[in-house]
């Protein structure tokens, strides 16, 4: 096992779709207190309190929404008495009312989930394989082993990112599933009577690749953001749990090079077809990932600050964010809640493609406007800054 540090550089939300609503919160000034709702019940019902009154206030909210505040403020109560945790205040908070979304915790404490790590290390892999392995004579020669027909029409394309986007503006495609294809000419795949070709778990090398959970995070680095969004015509109120830039925590991550060596021959996808041209592919894989996280990510970076002037008024906050991140010696990386299209799909090599991948957006209904009205002409539009720093990015020393 190789354990590695991972440092956190800006704001980082990993949810698990729960929020924190007024009823289990207590704002102070630059704190916010998650309140044990149950002991506080007991406790105001000691003091007579009628249930039917507290039940009924909780279904009929009044106007300060903070629906505890007027009970502490009439018996003196401390909120802390009634605290599980608390959280520090980055941003305004909601004057009425606010949710928030939580952060992923373990026995109430929070962690990175391996599988967000691994996802984001994933991403990375699949940009380097098409990026550096993805001509059309290559991919043609590793599909044809499981279905000839789709090898013939890439073959007539210009690469397989041609072919994708050919194929998608002709086929009825789910969203959330549009990336399948690529993920099964590059990781690994199966035949498929409906859909040609599948992905298949079993020949898929990043398998090898074990990320466990982090170590818990200290809670006392977890606090609560305003997340603005940056290009929406309309403000709109977000508030999250984020773990802080500057905390730290221990991941372990290592290569099973058993398991690549035992399933050498099972392995069929483009990247274990990459990894075979620079040697023995058990040998080579690690590096391989590491050498893909750092290009894209840096890709990523460089894009940020190309298109920086579109974070308006913190435009010169985050040129100054990413330039700080070229300090730092270790593997950086973007993951979780907020990062953003292009850090968590090969976004950046789309859109190469032009007026092709434009029409595919469109089809696919990405940057639609509200309403139906329409597509914006920039896709991304928005961007989510906390703190005024772009969310989620961490290194890996």
């Amino acid at each position: 096992m190789t354990e590695r540090t991972l440092k956190v550089l800006s704001p980082l939300h990993i949810g698990t779709g729960n929020e924190l609503t007024p009823v289990d919160i207590y704002p102070r000034e630059n704190i916010i207190h998650v309140l044990d709702t149950e002991r506080l019940v007991n406790d105001l019902m000691n003091l007579g309190v009628e249930l039917n009154e507290i039940l009924a206030l909780l279904k009929n909210p009044p106007g300060d929404a903070y629906i505890w505040k007027g009970y502490i403020e009439e018996f003196h109560l401390d909120p802390s008495d009634y605290s599980i945790y608390t959280l520090k205040i980055h941003g305004k908070i909601g004057r009425k009312s606010m949710q928030i979304k939580e952060f992923i915790k373990l026995n109430g404490r929070p962690y990175i989930p391996g599988s967000s790590l691994k996802g984001a290390i994933r991403t990375a892999v699949l940009y380097k394989a098409l990026k550096e392995c993805g001509d059309a004579r290559a991919v043609m020669r590793v599909v044809s082993k499981v279905n000839g027909d789709v090898a013939r029409d890439i073959g007539r394309s210009e690469d397989v990112l041609d072919y994708y986007m050919s194929f998608l503006s002709r086929a009825r495609i789910d969203r959330k599933r549009a990336d399948d294809l690529l993920e099964a000419i590059v990781f690994g795949m199966e035949p498929d009577r409906r859909s040609k070709i599948r992905y298949e778990p079993k020949r898929d090398p990043m398998k090898a690749l074990i990320v466990r959970d982090s170590k818990p995070v200290g809670r006392k680095h977890l606090a609560v953001y305003h997340v603005e969004v940056i290009g929406n015509p309309q403000p709109i109120p977000i508030w999250v749990e984020a773990i802080e830039p500057g905390a730290a925590t221990d991941v372990e991550i290592h290569v099973d090079t058993e398991a690549l060596r035992l399933n050498a021959d099972y392995f069929n996808g483009l990247l274990w077809e990459c990894l075979k041209e620079r040697g023995e592919p058990g040998e080579v894989f690690e590096d391989f990932l590491w050498e893909a996280v750092d290009e894209f990510y840096t890709a990523v970076m460089k894009y940020e600050t190309i298109e920086v002037q579109k974070f308006g008024r913190y435009t010169s906050q985050v040129r100054s964010f990413y330039a700080s991140l070229e300090d730092h010696s270790g593997h950086v990386l973007r993951l979780g809640w907020g990062s953003g299209w292009l850090a968590m799909t090969i976004g950046l090599l789309l859109v190469e493609k032009g007026y092709k991948w434009e029409n595919v957006r469109k089809k696919l209904g990405l940057g639609k406007k509200p309403g139906g009205s329409g597509f914006s002409r920039e896709f991304p539009k928005t961007r989510r800054l906390a703190d005024g720093m772009p969310m989620g990015w961490v290194v890996l020393e």
